[in-house]
């Protein structure tokens, strides 16, 4: 295996990041609940839209010049968008994955917010890996670089997951399950990671 670099997203990086998270993640529960089964590219654009707005920290997993990992966090209270970013998002995302598929977007990320922690956390998510390299470690290596800023923090880590072998993975890093409830009518997980010297 070639050796991986991990930087900081750059912004010509964000279409090829939106492409690979797309592909990462069309097979999802409930990204075929919200967008149909293989929409391939409404992901991409629910995913290229997303980057645009997250703050935080975005860091990509390069092979090369390959870009072949994503990873985005982010402090809270900043993981919560406001009534006014919500309500600019919406045209151009029913613009760009169609009226009804926006609006159950709406709805899941309206559910994941109210099981949002109240204290102070550091919000993992999206992490994803190009399909055709799953398996190479490179999902532990961006693991890493978060629960390293994690534990710099000091505060709680915390994610989502609608994949019941997520779940084992995220364990490996010390995250448990807190809750589970359905989104879409999918089983959604919801994981909490205590730093490591808090």
């Amino acid at each position: 295996m070639s050796s991986i670099n991990i930087t900081c997203l750059a912004s010509e990086q964000i279409l090829p990041a939106a492409r690979l998270l797309a592909r990462a993640f069309v097979t999802n529960p409930v990204h075929i609940a919200a967008f149909g089964r293989g929409q391939l590219a409404a992901n991409e654009a629910f995913f290229h839209m997303g980057l645009a707005a997250m703050k935080g920290p975005k860091l990509v997993a390069m092979e090369g010049s390959e870009l072949v990992g994503v990873i985005h966090w982010v402090a809270s209270p900043a993981c919560q968008y406001s009534l006014g970013e919500k309500l600019r998002m919406m045209p151009p995302m029913a613009r760009n994955v169609g009226v009804r598929p926006a609006f159950r977007v709406g709805a899941w990320l309206s559910k994941w917010s109210k099981l949002d922690p109240a204290e102070p956390h550091l919000h993992l998510g999206p992490i994803g890996v190009d399909p055709e390299v799953q398996g190479r470690q490179i999902g532990r290596r961006l693991m890493e670089q978060y629960c390293q800023a994690q534990d710099q923090a000091g505060v709680a880590g915390y994610l989502e997951t609608d994949r019941p072998e997520n779940v084992d993975f995220y364990r490996r890093f010390d995250f448990e399950v807190t809750a589970t409830r359905p989104v879409l009518d999918v089983p959604n997980y919801f994981m909490c990671r205590r730093a490591r010297g808090a």
